[in-house]
């Protein structure tokens, strides 16, 4: 990918940003988001791989643990057919 400062000086900042990404807090505030709209139903770990489909599967498996370990969602199961809630794992 060329420099910033190159898409600036050809008038393409967009492409830029469509070609870098959105970055790590970003994905995870679009994972967050999609589990809390799906807080009545919970939302199966494969339909989350659909909200990313650019990324790796390791690195959404990775964004759902960070989620986790904040306490922002919780899957309910242990298999891939396990669903994400919303908030902390109740105890």
């Amino acid at each position: 990918m060329l420099a910033r400062r190159y898409y600036e000086l050809a008038r393409q900042k967009g492409t830029y940003t469509r070609k870098k990404g959105l970055d790590r807090e970003q994905n995870l505030a679009l994972l967050l988001k999609h589990i809390q709209e799906n807080a009545a139903t919970g939302s199966p770990r494969e339909e989350l791989f659909q909200v990313l489909p650019a990324l790796p599967e390791s690195l959404v498996r990775s964004l759902l643990q960070t989620l986790k370990r904040r306490g922002e969602a919780h899957p309910v199961g242990t298999t891939r057919a396990s669903l994400w809630f919303p908030g902390s794992a109740p105890k």
